[in-house]
């Protein structure tokens, strides 16, 4: 396989986001409600998606849209005082970008994440972003990847689309792309079969692509 355009999830995959995100959340249930929940069970509820979580606790512990405010808010301060990139993030990234293919990011997040993306380096080896500012319906509708697609002339068998969670590979599918589950430990959401690669970190990921990238310039 000779993936030439790679699109990245943001939460959970380029970035070590929901340890971070649902500590933020905690905190703010503890400091609004005096509520102690599990922080692994906001991880949990996160990884689905942010509005299952939402939805989650809003039906468990009646909190209302003006908390939802103040964390979202909360968070990017939080997170960007703490979230760091997953380890070898950055190194398999360049690799891709040194072999001649392209890094792109596909996210339901606002472009508080193109800030964090620059200050650890990633705006100079990643082409294009899309964001919430784009106003595409959220996964799995792969309205986002597919702007990606037809913008930068991708030939979908060329392309690989990497996330963390059922909704991106039925994100991927949707679109027509071959999908890189990043299974970490907590993450039960997938089997490793459901998608048509799988890995555990990004050590993984460099082996991945280092065989299918280095196969094409071998041939050029």
């Amino acid at each position: 396989m000779d993936f030439k355009h790679v699109i990245w999830d943001f939460d959970g995959t380029l970035f070590d986001t929901y340890p971070h995100t649902a500590q933020a959340f905690l905190n703010l249930l503890r400091k609004e409600h005096m509520i102690h929940e599990n922080i692994l069970e906001i991880q949990e509820q996160m990884r689905v998606s942010m509005q299952h979580a939402y939805d989650y606790y809003k039906d468990k512990y009646e909190i209302d849209d003006e908390f939802i405010a103040k964390f979202e808010n909360y968070r990017v301060i939080y997170e960007n005082r703490y979230v760091l990139p997953h380890i070898n993030a950055h190194m398999v990234c360049r690799f891709i970008y040194d072999q001649g293919s392209v890094n792109y990011l596909c996210t339901h997040r606002d472009n508080s994440v193109i800030s964090m993306m620059q200050k650890h380096g990633f705006d100079e080896i990643f082409k294009d972003y899309v964001t919430a500012e784009n106003k595409f319906p959220k996964k799995p509708n792969p309205a986002g990847l597919l702007y990606l697609i037809e913008k930068h002339s991708m030939n979908k068998d060329e392309t690989l689309y990497i996330g963390d969670r059922s909704i991106d590979l039925e994100c991927a599918g949707a679109a027509g792309v071959k999908f890189c589950l990043f299974k970490e430990n907590v993450n039960k959401t997938l089997e490793i079969g459901e998608a048509d690669f799988s890995v555990q970190n990004f050590s993984d990921f460099y082996y991945i692509l280092n065989a299918t990238l280095t196969t094409r310039n071998n041939e050029q």
